[in-house]
């Protein structure tokens, strides 16, 4: 895996660039990563909004499947699975390596020009331009600061967007990411036409049954060590099944994890498909999420990070936990 920069050029060291990358674009493509969340797609949708009331032709793009717990997002109606064939210019959103595109990482060597943007330690920092801000609460923050700096519009439903990304990456404005510009942000966007009640809803609120039925699984399975200070579970295929749930709805598995008093590291083991695990990571201080997932190819943010390979829960799993239980017996 390529080495993460540790250095990114500013925004207003790139956005002449990137005007001009915009200024001779005909087809445009907005790319989020893999099973993408509020920030990630919120990110493309609002940014693909802004410009489409610019006049340009910009296209959503996702890996599949379809996200569909996020159909709530202003202009999702719009997002398609497939690429067109007239892409010239590609910008990305929230996603740090390559291999989070999933089955449109392709993508990245099909099109000439690719903007880059993100807030993730770990970026690969692999487009023609990298438009990255580590500092930044989600990337949704990332995206107002680049449309502010080139003029374009932020309507009520690119706000409704990016309040979506901001409020989601920050957990509802509780994590440690919540910082007072994020709070700033939030007003701001709420001031430009985002309803707050109603993202909060649509984004913790909005639970189906299935999901309820697969987190009680998931938590009636959990196990701890070290004094609960590590805590894991799984989400198999036979607990999907038993709930009648797809993947798509276990996202919350892992906050529910995590909200254990005593907990440091938790994760969250996925049987995404035969022989294919996912691995869900949170921490807290002074532990690195991206610490446990560095070593089998995964990445992140201090608090959240995650992996997948190509094996199967019960091998993979042993492997993670050694790392796991390795950070916390070293500052013990």
């Amino acid at each position: 895996m390529t080495a993460a920069v540790t250095a990114w050029p500013r925004l207003e060291d790139v956005v002449d660039d990137i005007r001009a990358i915009l200024d001779r674009a005909h087809v445009i493509a907005c790319l989020p990563h893999k099973d993408a969340d509020a920030d990630s797609l919120g990110s493309a949708l609002a940014f693909a909004l802004s410009m489409r009331a610019m006049g340009r032709d910009v296209r959503v793009v996702v890996p599949p499947p379809m996200p569909r717990l996020l159909d709530y997002l202003p202009g999702f109606a719009s997002v398609s699975e497939s690429v067109p064939d007239d892409i010239d210019t590609l910008f990305t959103f929230d996603c740090p390596t390559r291999a989070r595109f999933g089955d449109r990482q392709d993508l990245l060597q099909r099109t000439a020009t690719v903007v880059n943007v993100d807030h993730h330690v770990s970026n690969e920092g692999f487009g023609t331009v990298n438009l990255v801000e580590v500092t930044a609460s989600a990337t949704g923050q990332v995206v107002h600061d680049l449309l502010t700096t080139l003029g374009a519009p932020i309507t009520a439903d690119v706000a409704t967007n990016l309040y979506a990304a901001l409020f989601t990456d920050t957990g509802g404005f509780r994590h440690e990411n919540t910082t007072e510009e994020a709070l700033r942000l939030g007003a701001d966007l709420v001031a430009a036409g985002a309803n707050p009640g109603w993202v909060a809803l649509k984004s913790y609120k909005s639970r189906s049954v299935r999901q309820l039925k697969l987190e009680g699984l998931a938590v009636g399975g959990l196990r701890t060590e070290l004094d609960g200070r590590l805590v894991w579970s799984e989400v198999t295929e036979a607990m999907l099944a038993e709930a009648g749930a797809d993947m798509m709805e276990s996202e919350a598995v892992i906050d529910q994890l995590q909200s254990l008093d005593t907990m440091q590291i938790a994760l969250v083991f996925k049987e995404s498909a035969p022989g294919i695990t996912k691995l869900s990571v949170r921490t807290r201080d002074p532990y690195d999420a991206t610490a446990v997932c560095r070593p089998f190819g995964g990445g992140g943010h201090h608090r959240a990070a995650g992996a997948e390979v190509h094996e199967p829960i019960a091998a993979f799993e042993p492997r993670v936990l050694e790392v796991a239980r390795g950070l916390l017996r070293s500052t013990r």
